[in-house]
């Protein structure tokens, strides 16, 4: 019974330590976070980047076919994927 007892005196010793340090670890994380003004915020929110040399046309062509392709997978939310940089690739062709 006395061994019971250390047992889950020491068990609970760590977890307090370890849920203490995590705190102490996270609160230090949220005070030396670098911050960035509201303003540039919005205005990179406000004005997505658009691609240079590939027209609308074919970047909304693409998106499509990302979302025919990916709307059937199990896992994918309808809108849970966003085209960042559309760029064009350089093959080689060496026929």
């Amino acid at each position: 019974m006395t061994a019971l007892l250390y047992t889950l005196i020491g068990m609970g010793t760590v977890f307090a330590v370890l849920i203490f340090i995590s705190i102490c670890i996270w609160l230090l994380g949220k005070a030396f976070a670098p911050k960035k003004p509201a303003v540039q915020v919005a205005a990179a929110v406000a004005e997505p980047e658009e691609p240079e040399g590939i027209r609308p046309e074919v970047v909304a062509a693409i998106m499509a076919a990302i979302h025919q392709q990916l709307k059937d997978e199990e896992g994918v939310p309808e809108e849970g994927y966003i085209v960042r940089n559309v760029r064009r690739a350089t093959w080689r062709h060496t026929s």
